[in-house]
């Protein structure tokens, strides 16, 4: 039986290389089959492109973006479920003008408009910080799912067609 199914491969392969080559031609499909499979090569592409400009949105900075990269991958690799956060630039920012404010001292106008505008700034992070986590959870994850379920499935099931496709082409051209 094992024979059986290589030579099947190799008529296969065979009839892959002669429609390659272009001394045959193979079955075509339906139109609307045809069309069907451009749009989920886009929706792929789209996918993926979406998932990649969402994440350079919510991390901007290419270097913070590799250096949490490294660090999600080394954690999972350790067991750890480290949640890194990517630095908010408002953050940092209100933390340092909070800083300065109070070692400038409190009687100072300046130093207490570096305060205030610094617990602004504090609080606009915040607020990023929850639309990175929204963003992740109600739009990175379902994308994620998609692509790893959804449209895996989908071209596992186009690569079992095209297969079948050469299959029956072989078969036909052998009953001729």
């Amino acid at each position: 039986m094992a024979f059986a199914g290589l030579k099947k491969q190799i008529n296969k392969a065979n009839q892959y290389v002669t429609e390659k080559m272009g001394a045959a031609e193979g079955t075509k499909l339906d139109e609307d089959f045809c069309e069907m499979e451009k749009r989920t090569d886009i929706t792929y592409e789209l996918v993926e492109e979406l998932q990649l400009k969402t994440k350079e949105f919510l991390q901007p900075n290419p270097n913070a973006r590799a250096k949490m990269a490294a660090v999600k991958s080394i954690s999972k690799l350790s067991g750890q479920a480290k949640a890194a956060t990517y630095p908010q630039p408002e953050g940092v920012l209100g933390e340092a003008m909070v800083t300065f404010g109070r070692k400038l001292g409190d009687d100072n106008q300046f130093a207490e408009a570096l305060i205030e505008m610094g617990e602004s700034m504090k609080q606009i992070a915040d607020v990023k910080y929850s639309l990175d986590d929204n963003v992740k959870q109600n739009f990175l994850e379902p994308l994620h799912h998609l692509q790893s379920k959804d449209l895996k499935e989908v071209m596992h099931h186009r690569k079992k067609l095209h297969g079948r496709r050469l299959d029956y082409d072989c078969k036909k051209k052998e009953a001729t």
